[in-house]
C-alpha cells in the first residue's frame, strides 16, 4: 500500500461534537468527552524471553463526560433532568456527533443529530452529576456516564 497523503488544511476536523441524551443536546454544553477503554489481560509466563511482560486485549468499555452551563428551562437537558433519570437508575441511548441548527436565532435554536455525518452511539447510566456555583458566576454542571453495552460507530447518512 503507497503512503497517504495528508493535508492539514483540509484533514483536521473543525467544528463541534455535542452529547445527546436520545434526540436532545445537553444544554448549553462546553465540553464534551468519550473515552474507549480495553482491559489488559495478563499472560505473562516463564516462556516469554528477555523479563517482558505480556498482554492480550480483554474486554471493552467506554464513558463519556459532559460539561455545560445551567438551565433550568422544563425541557432542556441539563442538570434537573439528568437528575431525575440518575435518581430513577435510568439507562438511556445516547449520541455523540455534530449538531445542526434548525430554526436558528442569534444566541441559539433547535439542534438534531446531523446523521450526514460521522457519530457515535450506545445507551449509558449516570455515575455521577456535580453542579457547581461561584461568587458572581454563571453556574455550572457536569456529568459523568458509563456505557452499557457496545459503542457504536454510526455510518453516516445520504
Amino acid at each position: 500500500m503507497p503512503p497517504i497523503k495528508h493535508d492539514s488544511n483540509t484533514d483536521i476536523f473543525r467544528g463541534q461534537l455535542f452529547i445527546f441524551v436520545g434526540e436532545n443536546p445537553i444544554a448549553y454544553g462546553t465540553n464534551a468527552t468519550m473515552n474507549i477503554a480495553t482491559e489488559e489481560i495478563d499472560i505473562t509466563n516463564k516462556m516469554m524471553s528477555g523479563g517482558w511482560k505480556g498482554s492480550l486485549p480483554g474486554q471493552k468499555s467506554f464513558s463519556i463526560t459532559s460539561e455545560s452551563l445551567l438551565t433550568q428551562k422544563e425541557g432542556q437537558y441539563s442538570f434537573d433532568t439528568l437528575l431525575d433519570k440518575q435518581i430513577k437508575d435510568e439507562t438511556f441511548d445516547f449520541f455523540m456527533g455534530e449538531a445542526k441548527v434548525t430554526d436558528p436565532t442569534s444566541v441559539g435554536g433547535k439542534f438534531e443529530l446531523d446523521r450526514t455525518k460521522k457519530y457515535y452511539a450506545g445507551t449509558v447510566m449516570i455515575t455521577s452529576l456535580d453542579l457547581t456555583s461561584e461568587v458572581n458566576g454563571i453556574a455550572t454542571c457536569s456529568a459523568s456516564f458509563t456505557g452499557v453495552g457496545a459503542l457504536v460507530p454510526g455510518t453516516p447518512t445520504t
